[in-house]
Formats: structure tokens, sequence, C-alpha cells
């Protein structure tokens, strides 16, 4: 028997992909911003609980927020309507745009920043050890975890590459020009690399007896607790509540 690594979270990955999509299909029951942005709350707040919040919010501020920022420019200047609200030079800013913009901004701010919080507060070989647990194919499993990882493995040995062009005497920072000249003759060795690390990869994993038909053993053992089986059952009275809300609204 191959030794296990217990992992010591109160609650199971499920569990918490469980809650995020709760929260993600709430939002399409109850299309209102006023609500989206009430989950948004409720994201924020998980963050605070789960010790995440400092770089939770950092990581919506570089990316989702610009991005949300130029949707709702766009969607407030170009959406159709009747009631104007303001004119700048040839466009104009309707009711029924702002509208619409807030809509559609709210619930990308939610379904991005739940999708966020949920891989700041699990590791990805966490969840697929649950996931294997309850009967995805290992081999399905290692394609997810590769998958994943093809980018910050290629960053690294991107940076790596780079080090030792500086290491040389070549310049790898200034103007467009210098920096596509040294970016030519990075691509040639991290493709060869990556090329002989896929191969690596495979002997490891013949080595290891991946591909025989007998059951495996596990390093990672995600176990279910009281307190996950609680968090499960109060996204389900949520949902149930929503959707009667929804009803009766």
């Amino acid at each position: 028997m191959g030794n296990h690594l217990i992992l010591q979270n109160d609650i199971n990955p499920i569990s918490k992909l469980f809650i995020v999509l709760v929260l993600i299909v709430s939002i399409f029951i109850i299309p209102s911003y006023i609500f989206s942005l009430s989950i948004f709350i409720v994201l924020l707040f998980l963050s605070l609980l789960f010790k995440v919040f400092k770089s939770f919010i950092s990581t919506i501020s570089k990316t989702l927020l610009i991005l949300i920022s130029m949707m709702f420019v766009m969607q407030a200047l170009f959406y159709p309507g009747e009631i104007i609200l303001m004119k700048l030079w040839i466009f104009s800013i309707k009711q029924e745009g702002i509208i619409h913009a807030l809509n559609l901004s709210s619930k990308l701010l939610v379904i991005g920043g739940a999708i966020l919080l949920f891989f700041k507060l699990i590791e990805v070989r966490e969840l697929l050890a649950s996931l294997e647990s309850v009967g995805l194919s290992p081999k399905l499993s290692y394609v997810i975890l590769s998958t994943l990882q093809i980018i910050p493995q290629m960053q690294k040995k991107a940076n790596i590459i780079l080090d030792t062009q500086r290491a040389r005497g070549v310049e790898t920072e200034g103007g467009i020009f210098i920096r596509s000249k040294a970016f030519i003759p990075t691509i040639a060795p991290l493709i060869l690399g990556s090329i002989i690390s896929i191969e690596e990869r495979a002997l490891t994993l013949e080595a290891r007896a991946f591909s025989s038909p007998v059951k495996k053993t596990r390093l990672i053992e995600v176990k279910k607790t009281s307190i996950d089986k609680l968090t499960r059952v109060l996204a389900f009275i949520f949902l149930i509540s929503v959707f009667i809300w929804r009803i009766f609204l």
C-alpha cells in the first residue's frame, strides 16, 4: 500500500466547487444587478473567511475590473434606447444602456470573481484527487492537470532561458526591436525543451505503471467531514430559496 497524505482542509474541494456553481447559477435565476452585486459581497466575505481577501482583491483589480470597465463603457455608449441621460460628442448615454451594462457587468464580476476565488481556495491536485475519489478517470485527471500546468511551466522555462541569454551578454530589455531580437533565440530551446520534457514525463509514467489496468493508490487523500456536508446542505437550501424567490418575485 502506498503512503497517503491527508489534506487538512475543513471543506472538500468538491464542496467548494458546488458552492461556486450555486452562486453562479443564482445570478441567472434572479437577473438583477442588485442581486448580483449582493452575491459579489458574499464572495468578498468568503475571501475574508478563508484569509485570501488581499490577494483576491488584488487579482480582481488587476484583471477583471479592467475588462468589466471597458465592457461597461461600450455597452453604455452603444446599447440602443430612448431615454437619453447624457450626450458626449456624437455619442449618447441612454438609461437602457446603463441598466443593461449594470446587469451584464455585475454577472461577469460574480462569474469571474467566483472562479478566481475558487482557484485561490484549492490546489488543482486536491480537486483532481477529490474527483478521482468519486469516479473520475486517472487518465483524464492527468490530462487536466497537465493542461493547467502548461503555461506556468513554459513561463518558468522562458525565464530561465532569458536569464541565460542575459548571462551571455544578450540584451533582453528595451524597445520592441530589442525585445523581438531576444525573443526569437528563446523560441527554439523553449520548444525543444518542451518536447524533451513530454518524452521524459511519458517514460516516468510508464515506469510507474500508469497505464497498467490495476487499482491506483493516491498520494493525496481528501476526506469529507461534517462541516463539508453542512456547507453542501446550506448551499442547496440557498439555491432552492432563490428559485422560490424568483417564482414569487
